[in-house]
């Protein structure tokens, strides 16, 4: 009898090792869930006033610059913490990047009435990337906690448990990470 034959998964399975990334981490009663990457751009795509949300981090890996300028090029503003800005500005791209400190933004995201970085109203869809994983964690609480319409997106190498939706723990696996980000990338220019 021929053993049953699988069809491969396309894609990056990011769904993999949906545990806290520091051991310490105690979320309560409601956790992240894991998403494909292509499952996580469809989402992305289907929200009003989405905002991409990156973080000095960047800087241990450059090339994701490269690849959160093709994000920002899809029409979702980014929110530039920190210093990350700087790697926007030596790409010389500047359209729809605000810089912004992390604190304030997310003090900001816990009113519904706020307007936006651009004035244009509150956002419906927070994507956090290149974070330090304990800020991030601390602003996904924050959201969590204070303002539950924001929908809480982690396109970061780990899996934040505060998130709603987030990839698994890749820390260690920068070709899958990339290929994982890339994949949100191409399924969100369709």
């Amino acid at each position: 009898m021929a053993a049953e034959v699988k069809p491969k998964a396309v894609g990056i399975d990011t769904t993999k090792d949906p545990t806290p990334f520091e051991m310490a981490q105690i979320p309560g009663p409601e956790m992240a869930k894991t998403y494909m990457p292509k499952v996580i751009a469809a989402i992305i795509k289907k929200s009003k006033r989405p905002l991409l949300v990156v973080g000095a981090e960047l800087f241990d890996d450059p090339i994701m610059f490269d690849k959160m300028i093709e994000i920002g090029k899809t029409g979702i503003p980014i929110a530039a913490t920190a210093h990350s800005v700087k790697g926007f500005v030596d790409r010389n791209y500047r359209n729809n990047v605000y810089q912004i400190g992390l604190h304030p933004l997310t003090n900001y995201l816990r009113f519904p009435d706020w307007k936006g970085l651009d004035g244009q109203g509150q956002y419906d869809t927070v994507i956090f990337m290149g974070i330090f994983y304990k800020f991030a964690n601390a602003m996904f609480s924050t959201l969590k906690n204070f303002n539950r319409d924001i929908k809480r997106v982690s396109i970061d190498r780990y899996y934040h448990v505060n998130a709603n939706m987030t990839f698994g723990n890749m820390a260690f696996k920068t070709d899958d990470y990339h290929a994982a980000v890339d994949e949100v990338i191409a399924a969100l220019k369709k």
